[in-house]
């Protein structure tokens, strides 16, 4: 009996089956293809293409006649992926023999390879199957799929083989596949079998344009039935409609498919013009991890980087005719503003309409707002447009009072980060090189808004010289456009467009759109040196007053991207002040082999400082890339010793040291220093320097007196240091991203893939929110954090910023 009934559903789905150009496998999508099938259908098809699937899926898919009488079969298809694993669960309806078959399945995607299996159980039969499948993309324009479908020749079903090749002329507008398939013969009686009786299936996919693609396929069944269907297929982002009637072996027939995705795939473009706000303090916030980061850690993306690639998305999108930017205070530096105005000015270069919305703000808000077509204030904002200061720190008054003398040795009169401790007011050099600073930042400024608002520079800098402005007197001066609350904000877009017009706000994201190339993307490593450059993995700073770069993870990181031969060039961005010379030696010893031995391209990116021990690492690359205002230069280092004995003595406390080997206490707190000592401590630091100019006059093409000269601890800007031949050219991240395609020989327009994952670090004030330092008043608690910080550890090499600069 249970084997008449298998025999009755096997010779029913085999007739199905032919006239539905596929095997008895149950509803298939229109064009079906082992080598383009890469979706949640593949459940009934082949099954590693669930390998690309990401996000979660449903399918409902519908195959039938037209006329009545015939079989038809309907199915959904669940999936989901994540990683390199996929799952996915599907039921078939076969009418009208009343039969539903489950399916549960998963693929292992290991780069451009998948394998995939499937279990196949039919209700109201003791049936089930095996389905074996494995799809290799190696190249863009090649794609290789085989299955194994019935593998293990359950009751009278025969054993099939489909092996599939798929090729791409013209890039992704064209797909054009080829489908060889056969079953194995069988004792139990059913259709033709053997590779003599094998079917020919011939696949095309042409996309007319985003969103729409035209479907067409030919089969010869036995070398005697000629089958085809011609279809469209409709994508949104986040749903799809296929349809394709089909004719031959039998009545005409039809197929569809209707897609429902959290991933988001390449979409039609809806006309409908609208406007966008993106917030920018929310963009640009350091992300919360939750709880479980303490345990299972968690990776990010600089935000900064994410809000650009927003930024370059809309500039793409036709259907935006304007951007609103709102803030009212950025968490940025100068330097990394300027990325934000450039990508205005991108934006603008695009046809976008740009607005700038302040709720409060200085002169970082203000200059960045300076490229929008328009910008607005809350009219009771507080607007610190009133120019640039910098302030030092000085601690030797309080340390004598104390009882605690600081000694130091440098190389050059500039390198004065120690004047911290050893003065108690700023040296002349100090002055020269901070004076010279606030100049070119002011100068740069002052033009940047008399071009932008149409005034005379002179009238700009009386207006900042007022200190604090009032809104409305803001906008007489003409420094702004007008006064508008939030709400307000939507109408003001509408008046710049002539017209109404929709705002809806945009976030950063960090999900992927579908993947639709084959054989990968050229992958660019991206490596981030930020915050105090520290020897081993570093201690993060438990009051979130300093961020901390360890040379272990940094020069792991790029190892590991230097022995990737997927990787095509590293872009290291650094974002420090520098910190121990010995850890920023190590990372600069990994750049160097990735760019010598691996015959990597190294593109060296600064943000808003990358100076000292953070310039060190740039010398390790093949071009540096800085921008106007970043702070950069001072080569050069020091290492101090303090005595604390007085100190001691006041507090009653007694240090007892036993010692074989007249130097073994060199850097106790509880004496002084001898005379040998200076000199050998002296002697080490004049030792590192000339390590440190030999390292940038080979990276630079220098001679050791033209580094010499422009060394000694001496800070620089960036315009500055452009002209000194200390980096190679003005630009941010993008800029130096540019080039290091160029250098790896890839097309400005080449699509990358950027490896630019990095650990989120998790202390408790992301929990808390606050920090005790906060609150310390003037930002002194901070700025005193910072001070011990740049000591580091006694007795290593400093090669950090001259001194605590804050431009504000």
């Amino acid at each position: 009996m249970r084997a008449a009934a298998v025999c009755s559903i096997a010779v029913w789905l085999g007739a199905f089956a032919a006239g539905a150009q596929v095997t008895a496998r149950g509803a298939v999508a229109p064009g079906q293809s082992f080598a383009l099938q890469d979706d949640g259908t593949s459940l009934g098809g082949n099954p590693a293409g669930l390998g690309w699937v990401r996000g979660f899926e449903a399918d409902y898919l519908h195959n039938g006649f037209y006329a009545g009488g015939h079989p038809r079969v309907d199915a959904l298809y669940l999936s989901g992926g994540a990683g390199a694993l996929s799952l996915g669960l599907g039921f078939d309806w076969f009418e009208p023999a009343s039969v539903r078959r489950t399916s549960v399945g998963g693929a292992l995607r290991l780069g451009e390879l998948s394998l995939g299996a499937v279990h196949h159980g039919f209700s109201g039969l003791e049936l089930s199957s095996w389905d074996f499948g494995a799809l290799l993309r190696p190249f863009r324009f090649l794609s290789l799929g085989w299955a194994l479908l019935d593998a293990n020749r359950p009751g009278p079903l025969p054993r099939t083989w489909q092996l599939s090749a798929a090729v791409r002329p013209f890039g992704e507008s064209l797909d054009l596949a080829a489908d060889l398939r056969w079953s194995e013969c069988t004792n139990a009686p059913g259709p033709a079998c053997g590779l003599g009786h094998k079917d020919w299936f011939v696949t095309a996919q042409a996309r007319l344009f985003r969103g729409v693609t035209l479907i067409g396929q030919l089969g010869l069944l036995d070398g005697s039935q000629t089958t085809g269907l011609v279809g469209l297929q409709l994508d949104l982002a986040h749903a799809g409609f296929a349809y394709a009637p089909g004719f031959g072996a039998g009545d005409a027939r039809d197929s569809w498919r209707v897609r429902a995705s959290t991933q988001e795939w390449p979409a039609v473009r809806v006309p409908i013009s609208h406007a966008v706000e993106i917030d920018l303090e929310k963009a640009l916030e350091r992300p919360h991890p939750g709880p479980a980061a303490l345990v299972f850690g968690a990776t990010t993306r600089d935000p900064l980087q994410k809000t650009l690639e927003l930024m370059q998305r809309l500039a793409s999108d036709p259907s935006v005719k304007a951007v609103v930017l709102r803030t009212g205070g950025l968490p940025l530096g100068l330097e990394r503003a300027g990325e934000l105005r450039a990508s205005i000015e991108n934006l603008k270069a695009s046809g976008k309409k740009v607005l700038f919305y302040l709720e409060s703000g200085g002169d970082l808000e203000y200059s960045v707002g300076l490229r929008a077509d328009r910008v607005y204030a809350a009219p009771q904002s507080v607007l610190l447009i009133n120019g640039f200061s910098a302030t030092a720190l000085f601690a030797a008054a309080g340390l004598d009072k104390l009882g605690v003398k600081a000694e130091f040795f440098r190389v050059g009169a500039y390198k004065n980060a120690p004047d911290l401790f050893t003065r108690s007011d700023m040296s002349g050099e100090q002055r020269e090189v901070q004076t010279s600073i606030l100049e070119d930042f002011y100068g740069r400024y002052v033009q940047d808004i008399a071009q932008a608002r149409h005034l005379d520079e002179a009238k700009v800098k009386s207006l900042l010289d007022e200190g604090i402005l009032k809104p409305r007197e803001a906008v007489q001066a003409g420094l702004i456009d007008g006064l508008v609350h939030p709400d307000q904000l939507e109408e003001e877009a509408g008046k710049i467009l002539g017209g109404s017009v929709h705002l809806t706000k945009a976030v950063t994201g960090t999900s992927k759109g579908r993947e639709v190339r084959w054989g990968g993307r050229p992958k660019i490593g991206v490596v981030r040196v930020v915050g105090n450059i520290v020897r081993g993995d570093g201690a993060r700073d438990p009051f979130g007053a300093v961020e901390v770069a360890g040379s272990g993870p940094i020069a792991r990181r790029i190892h590991r991207l230097a022995d990737d031969p997927r990787v095509s060039a590293i872009v290291v961005r650094i974002d420090s002040p520098g910190g121990d010379g010995n850890a920023s030696d190590l990372i600069w010893r990994e750049l160097v082999r990735a760019r010598k031995e691996k015959k990597k391209k190294v593109v060296a990116s600064m943000g808003d400082v990358a100076a000292s021990g953070g310039y060190y690492v740039a010398a390790g690359a093949d071009e540096i890339f800085a921008g106007p205002g970043t702070i950069t230069g001072s080569i050069g280092v020091f290492v101090g010793h303090f005595d604390a004995s007085e100190l001691f003595g006041k507090l009653g406390l007694s240090l007892v040291t036993l010692k074989r080997g007249e130097s073994a206490d060199l850097f106790n707190p509880d004496r002084g220093l001898t005379d040998a000592e200076r000199r050998t401590l002296q002697a080490w630091v004049d030792d590192f320097y000339a390590t440190f100019v030999d390292r940038v006059a080979e990276a630079r093409g220098l001679s050791r007196e033209q580094v010499d000269a422009v060394g000694r601890g001496r800070v620089w800007t960036g315009s500055q240091a452009l002209s000194r031949k200390l980096v190679d050219r003005l630009g941010g991240f993008q800029d130096a991203l540019a080039e290091a395609k160029r250098l790896a020989g890839l097309a400005p327009d080449e699509d990358v893939d950027l490896d630019d994952e990095i650990p989120l670090e998790v202390g408790f004030t992301d929990f808390a929110g606050v920090s005790a330092l906060d609150a310390v008043p003037m930002n002194l608690g901070p700025r005193a954090v910072r001070a011990l910080r740049l000591l580091g550890e006694p007795g290593t090499v400093r090669a950090a910023l001259p001194f605590d600069l804050e431009v504000r």
